[in-house]
């Protein structure tokens, strides 16, 4: 709404009085949807929305709503299962004709001004002069939404048969051999695909799973989608080489992507992973973090009306800037003088590794790195000078959530303290500013916290407390979750579906029960991996019944489609092959210290730590002597424990 304040299009906020207003007046509402990084968002907007013509055509004759996609999610899914339905496919921006009682005649994507000027007089002569038609229509599309909201159906069938073979080879189906990722172009990074791969590595001993892991982040960690410069991740890959982002950069991403390259560091001791994830984190705390200690939701693409601006460079830049230097900076990075991509500017796209390319260019790979590394620096501080993108600035609880996990998972895997620390810190801050009358709110935004939190932004934040415990040993983010997870039952959970709705307030039509996992994995797999890992902590086998009657619902989907399904594939990878359970109880065990090699490649896993003190089922009769012992469990039945010396570090 912001940033369509000075538009002479009349927009109004989503609310009953809009719809209200539209009954009244018997008109058409159009509900306009975007984002604040859009690209195509700022296209529509100077195009049609600044344009008086246009302006005045939907001020006369509808009523015209603008909603931020991710301030109301289920209004977005809503018209988006509609667009999706009449196009077969979708996308932002998101515009939606529809009735007064919010029912959808009609959503389209992107449309130049000359298409938006002749739909908005068809949409507004068929309303006018053909009503039946439009209501007939609107009845069609409502009965395919309602379809499209129902969730699986509860079964007894809790079969155990082995698919992990067929979850794995649907990825491999699907993987990239030359560039890593799945599919084609556009190609986005699937933190959770990735997180599949990991986790079967680990059950299976696949080495072919860990080489399309390792794969994939080298070569998004070389490509053009990473800021070679200042650190962090494009949200997607326009080609399939990972070679031209779309540069907007969000929150996200970068939260998820940090806690897979940590991963990868702490089982290849791959050094380069090890720089990415931390200096990714370096980009969210000086690009994104606000005086409250929470962090915004988006870098724009655009800077000066041109995307990627902020991001790439000319050959004269790099000669100006990195003088003699600029010969071989540019032949590593692959820049040519006419540009390597729009304008005759150039995207950073290295041609290999540093060891690799230092053999190439047959110099030592020390001296190499260190050369490297000067031109980015003196390429960060000339870029520093330039318009920067615009910044989306409201903070999201989910993706919050999903950043306090990163760092706290990258604490973990780093042995890092410093990282321990900013998780803690924002562990404390989402609980302030986002916890407002015993509720979660999804929004902060001017110091404020609005907006009733979704299924979403109760699950990541559960799952993060999770992940802060297993990094500072502190039971109160377990006992936290433990809240949370009984706060987000009684908000959620239809006990007649055996699965959490999207929202806990109304729905825009029906109820959703979103159990897909995209960029983001769906709320119903959060909370089923959830459910699980807390039931194992408390010993709730309510929890784990509710959990395994949800993956049971799912298997004929994730069986069939596991790359869109994965968060809940990795969950079934769990169940097929024992849940492990590691307890270290020994006197110093809120000391610092290296993981024991007994855990070691075990990213899949539940540990606890115990000194003889906590109340936690999961820790009783858990004793020790002088030295420190590890217990493996599985099932909650425990190994004989084994010695380990604690290496203080």
């Amino acid at each position: 709404m912001r940033q369509h304040a000075y538009n002479p299009v009349n927009w109004v906020e989503w609310n009953e009085t809009a719809f209200e207003k539209a009954a009244s007046e018997d008109k058409l509402v159009i509900v306009s949807i975007g984002y604040s990084a859009c690209h195509w968002c700022h296209v529509m907007a100077h195009e049609s929305f600044e344009d008086e013509l246009c302006a005045q055509f939907m001020n006369e004759h509808f009523v015209c709503v603008k909603v931020d996609r991710e301030e109301l999610p289920d209004v977005d899914q809503t018209y988006m299962d509609a667009c999706q339905l009449i196009n077969g496919n979708g996308g932002w921006p998101l515009n939606a004709f529809v009735l007064p009682d919010k029912r959808p005649v009609h959503a389209m994507t992107y449309a130049p001004k000359e298409q938006w000027l002749k739909l908005m007089k068809t949409l507004h002569d068929l309303w006018q002069n053909n009503r039946e038609a439009a209501l007939d229509y609107a009845a069609k599309l409502e009965n395919g939404l309602k379809g499209m909201s129902l969730s699986p159906e509860l079964t007894q069938n809790t079969s155990n048969s082995v698919i992990h073979e067929q979850l794995f080879q649907a990825f491999v189906k699907r993987y990239d051999e030359t560039y890593g990722g799945f599919g084609q172009a556009p190609k986005f990074p699937m933190p959770n695909n990735l997180q599949f791969l990991l986790n079967y590595h680990q059950y299976k001993g696949s080495d072919q799973a860990l080489k399309m892991f390792s794969h994939t982040l080298d070569s998004m960690a070389l490509g053009g989608i990473y800021d070679h410069v200042g650190g962090g991740f494009a949200r997607y890959s326009v080609d399939q080489k990972w070679f031209a982002p779309h540069f907007e950069k969000m929150l996200y991403d970068n939260a998820q992507l940090i806690e897979l390259y940590a991963a990868s560091y702490s089982i290849n001791n791959n050094l380069h992973h090890k720089k990415i994830a931390l200096d990714t984190i370096t980009f969210c705390e000086r690009e994104l973090k606000n005086s409250y200690g929470l962090y915004g939701s988006a870098l724009d693409a655009d800077s000066d009306g041109i995307e990627g601006l902020f991001y790439t460079f000319t050959y004269n830049e790099l000669e100006e800037v990195l003088g003699k230097d600029s010969v071989f900076f540019s032949q590593y990075f692959q820049c040519r003088r006419d540009g390597n991509w729009e304008h005759n500017r150039n995207i950073l796209y290295a041609i290999d590794n540093i060891p690799k390319a230092a053999q190439q260019f047959e110099t030592d790979v020390t001296l190499f790195e260190t050369k490297i590394n000067e031109c980015l620096n003196k390429l960060f501080h000339f870029r520093d000078k330039r318009n920067r993108p615009g910044l989306d600035d409201k903070c999201i609880c989910s993706w919050n959530s999903l950043y306090l996990k990163g760092l706290a998972e990258a604490g973990f895997y780093l042995q890092d303290d410093e990282l321990i620390k900013l998780a803690e810190q924002l562990a404390s801050n989402i609980l302030k500013h986002f916890d407002s009358d015993s509720e979660l709110k999804r929004i902060f935004s001017n110091g404020k916290a609005s907006i009733s939190a979704y299924l979403e932004d109760y699950a990541t934040l559960i799952d993060a407390l999770i992940s802060l415990y297993k990094s500072t040993r502190n039971e109160s983010y377990l006992m936290t979750a433990a809240d949370l997870t009984k706060k987000t039952i009684q908000l959620f959970y239809d006990k007649d579906k055996g699965f959490f709705r999207f929202n806990s307030g109304g729905a825009v039509l029906h109820h959703k029960f979103d159990t897909s996992d995209d960029v983001i994995n769906s709320g119903n797999s959060m909370m089923a991996r959830n459910l699980n890992n807390l039931s194992w902590y408390f010993d709730r086998q309510d929890w784990r019944k509710m959990s395994n009657e949800m993956l049971n619902a799912m298997q004929v989907l994730y069986a069939e489609n596991a790359p869109w399904y994965s968060n809940w594939a990795s969950l079934k990878l769990r169940e097929e092959f024992g849940f492990e359970q590691f307890v270290i109880a020994g006197p110093e065990t809120d000391r610092k210290f290296k993981m024991p090699k007994e855990m070691s490649g075990k990213f899949d896993c539940l540990i606890g730590f115990t000194n003889g003190q906590s109340e936690l089922p999961l820790l009783q009769h858990k004793s020790y002597n002088q030295k420190s012992l590890l217990y493996l469990c599985k099932d909650m039945t425990c190994q004989s424990p084994v010695d380990i010396q604690l290496e203080t570090t």
